[in-house]
């Protein structure tokens, strides 16, 4: 073991990881890109869906041309919280070109057709979709309907994105309503796959992120042999605390954290590779103390030090 006490504070490196499910859920948002069809995305949450929507839009191409002309391939926002207003959407939506202009409802709702097909969008990605109510979607449809339509005849793709517990797909009952509103929703909904549910990290998908986290990692652990604990990790963190649904997959959340404390812990320790000890302790406080109330009663000093994130 080195000493401890020399070493620099223990530094989280988070980096964006093109892992099994972001080439599953990023392959399914370009289908959509590329053939402007209409899907519902599900994942459980800690999935990793908002950094890979985050990293599509980073490669997507957007730029300003030489007139100053924003485009903007893939347009995508978070639905709105705790509000029906359909106002609310096209704040949200009208935000994503910069400053939202003063303007009644009615005026803006227009001008939002205007600039969205100046931009040149392609995709429509409406992340945390399931917050969204009967007023936002019917106001996507307008927007899109009214894109699609003269004078700007522009189709474009839409993706709800949603977060879901277990098999359970946001809208998939709402769509099947007898309401005009939801035959029109399930007409342009993709034929081959309206709804989709993105499965998580199997055991060997975890091996190859440990694999990776070792790399990452290797400066400030530099024995770090994470792929033989693969096994264990994985049953660990497929324990019904930390997937009520069962799946039998593990979220990058889940096991970002897991991997986070037993490093850090490794690290302050003086050690160079992780520990079964230090293993089972992660594993226990995640699993069997993770409702535990810890009563404070000195002060914490906690190094800050720079981070990027992993997901």
């Amino acid at each position: 073991m080195s000493n401890a006490s020399a070493r620099p504070p223990f530094a989280v490196q988070k980096v964006f990881l093109e892992t099994a499910f972001e080439q599953r859920f990023q392959g399914i948002l370009r289908h959509a890109w590329r053939n402007r069809s209409w899907h519902v995305i599900a994942a459980l949450p800690g999935s990793g869906k908002s950094l890979g929507i985050q990293d599509l839009v980073l490669r997507s191409g957007a730029h300003k041309d030489v007139t100053g002309t924003t485009l903007l391939p893939i347009l995508a926002i978070r639905a709105p919280k705790n509000t029906t207003q359909e106002q609310a959407l096209g704040v949200a939506l009208s935000g994503a070109f910069g400053t939202v202009p003063t303007m009644q409802w009615q005026v803006r709702r227009i001008w939002l057709v205007k600039v969205i097909a100046q931009a040149k969008v392609e995709c429509l990605i409406i992340d945390d979709a399931q917050d969204l109510t009967l007023s936002h979607l019917a106001l996507l449809k307008e927007l899109t309907d009214n894109l699609a339509a003269l004078p700007y005849q522009r189709p474009v793709a839409l993706c709800l994105v949603a977060a879901t517990s277990g098999s359970i797909i946001p809208f998939k009952e709402t769509f099947a309503g007898p309401e005009m509103l939801w035959q029109q929703f399930r007409r342009r909904m993709d034929n081959e796959r309206p709804y989709c549910l993105v499965l998580g990290q199997t055991e060997e998908e975890v091996r190859h992120i440990l694999t990776t986290f070792e790399d990452i990692y290797r400066k400030q652990l530099p024995d770090l042999q994470l792929r033989r604990w693969t096994k264990p990790i994985f049953t660990w963190l497929t324990h019904p605390a930390l997937d009520p649904g069962v799946t039998g997959r593990v979220t990058m959340d889940a096991l970002t954290r897991f991997l986070i404390s037993t490093l850090r812990h490794t690290y302050e320790q003086g050690a160079t590779d992780v520990n079964e000890t230090v293993l089972e302790m992660t594993a226990e406080r995640m699993i069997l103390r993770r409702d535990e109330v810890i009563a404070i009663d000195e002060v914490l000093h906690t190094p800050l030090s720079p981070t990027k994130e992993v997901g």
